[in-house]
């Protein structure tokens, strides 16, 4: 899972899903460049915060990689850390909670001296959220991407909980605030003029085929043209529409793609990689088609909003998955550097080191 931003996962039928997270942040963070390494264990009296940098426990038989992970990257947004500690009051579930422990998780994080704290009263207020749905259960292992998704929507229900999701347009509501992208697809017909109804939705995460992804870099390769750094985003499109065609809406004899359209400017994109197979040997080709800079009019089709236009969003976040274990990448602002989080393992990442080549990207 990536997340990017500017200057400044649902129950889903994948093998695996890889996500990246694109914020908005007031400092241009650093280029991951070719692969981050990670050296240098964080140490007391080091020019990183220790409020900012500390790890969460997995006990053995726990398996909360997947959690720990979501979290980490949750911490490390300060568009969502603010907006969360701002909020005044929410609709409290008790046991079931995901807000009080996600606020609780995050108070520890700011107050404690500990240098790995438990993540326990989340992943409970989870287990008990979804028991019904037998999903995030105690012990068992689960999706990162999924998890990160879930807990922004019952973020959401926490905090306006008579307002569907696909229909939130509250304030304080910092999931569709921050995270939502509002689209509608549509097909259009360039032979006859012909459209279908446009269809909304919102999306917190935006799914790509890992598979779909290498097949566009490799097409653009074999037109003997170069992938460019402002390129990604139209790379995601590509290959978020291959193959996707349908018949004209008048049934003149096209075959059309659809058209996703975009009409507000999100602070937070995720994009989620959907990865054919656990075991795929695309992994050194995906790490290889990322960017660390996200145009919004290169994603999608159109873009309506005219701030969305000139948006350009950083990466600043990633869950990884690899040998059946999660683990994190964050940019942390204050210091200008990213981070490596493998559940009680904080440490700084240093330049040079290569991806592993079983890693994906969640």
């Amino acid at each position: 899972m990536s997340s990017f931003g500017k200057p400044p996962p649902l129950s889903r039928e994948v093998a695996g899903s890889n996500s990246l997270a694109w914020v908005k942040l007031f400092q241009k963070p650093g280029a991951v460049g070719g692969g981050g390494g990670l050296g240098k264990s964080y140490q007391p009296g080091s020019m990183l915060s220790l409020a900012l940098t500390k790890g969460l426990l997995n006990e053995p038989g726990q398996n909360s990689c997947f959690l720990n992970s979501a979290v980490q990257v949750l911490w490390q947004l300060d568009i969502f850390r603010r907006s969360l500690r701002q909020l005044p009051g929410h609709f409290c579930l008790g046991d079931a909670c995901i807000f009080c422990a996600l606020k609780s998780i995050f108070s520890q994080f700011q107050q404690s001296q500990e240098r790995a704290l438990p993540s326990d009263s989340l992943r409970h207020a989870l287990a008990e959220t979804f028991k019904d749905e037998q999903r995030f259960q105690l012990g068992h292992m689960d999706d990162a991407a999924e998890c990160f998704e879930n807990i922004l929507e019952r973020i959401h229900l926490h905090i306006v909980s008579d307002t569907a999701t696909e229909a939130c347009t509250s304030k304080s509501c910092i999931t569709h605030q921050k995270f939502a992208m509002i689209l509608y697809e549509q097909f259009v017909c360039r032979s006859c003029g012909a459209s279908s109804d446009p269809l909304p939705f919102t999306e917190l995460v935006h799914y790509v085929s890992t598979t779909a992804l290498c097949q566009q870099v490799d097409r653009v390769l074999g037109q003997n043209d170069r992938i460019r750094s402002d390129m990604f985003g139209e790379l995601l499109q590509a290959a978020n529409t291959i193959g996707d065609l349908r018949n004209c809406p008048s049934n003149c004899g096209q075959s059309i793609k659809i058209r996703r359209v975009l009409m507000n400017r999100p602070e937070i994109v995720t994009i989620g990689f959907v990865w054919d197979a656990e075991q795929s040997d695309l992994t050194e080709d995906v790490v290889r088609s990322l960017g660390p800079h996200l145009n919004l009019s290169g994603l999608f089709n159109r873009v309506t909003d005219e701030n969305a236009k000139r948006s350009e969003l950083h990466l600043v976040g990633m869950i990884c998955f690899s040998s059946k274990h999660y683990s994190a990448f964050a940019y942390h602002s204050k210091s200008s550097k990213w981070i490596f989080f493998d559940d009680a393992t904080v440490k700084e990442v240093i330049p040079g080191h290569q991806f592993s080549r079983s890693s994906h990207i969640k």
